[in-house]
């Protein structure tokens, strides 16, 4: 029976769970653009300046600002002044080992799908040196009973 007013079932404690899924569908969501991650990886070694990040990502500065800015504002990034530069760092440790979580994973797939474009080749070789021989795919026997068609009932 549900409560008129929490929406929930009476008894039942809240959901205590929601905001922790709400911060990871942000946090992800924040980590959903290319651009941002290699900002990351970049910054992965320590600090680097705006001009040096901007030399290695080759893009325009005000994209860059763009996604500094909403790294920084969900807190991933902070930044310093030093002089007349901006200095740029990852805030937690944790996003770097998430990325290289992320790596693995990529790495993992990629050799699923190698493995199965091998495989796949060496049904292709077999294929192909049957086609050589002449020899046809073996065919398994398949016993069945009774007449196969209405003018094999007659024999």
């Amino acid at each position: 029976m549900k409560s008129r007013t929490s929406g929930r079932k009476a008894g039942r404690p809240p959901d205590t769970s929601q905001p922790l899924h709400r911060f990871k569908a942000e946090l992800f969501k924040t980590l959903g653009h290319p651009l941002r991650i290699r900002i990351l990886e970049i910054l992965r070694t320590g600090e680097v300046s705006v001009r040096d990040l901007l030399r290695e990502l080759e893009v325009e500065p005000s994209t860059a600002s763009q996604q500094l800015g909403l790294l920084r504002a969900r807190g991933i990034v902070e930044s310093r002044r030093s002089g007349a530069a901006v200095l740029y760092r990852v805030r937690d440790h944790l996003t770097i080992e998430l990325l290289d979580a992320g790596r693995r994973l990529f790495a993992k797939q990629v050799q699923g799908l190698q493995q199965l474009l091998e495989a796949q080749e060496r049904e292709e070789e077999v294929h192909a040196g049957r086609a050589r021989r002449g020899t046809k795919p073996r065919r398994r026997l398949v016993m069945r009973r009774g007449p196969r068609n209405a003018s094999d009932r007659g024999r």
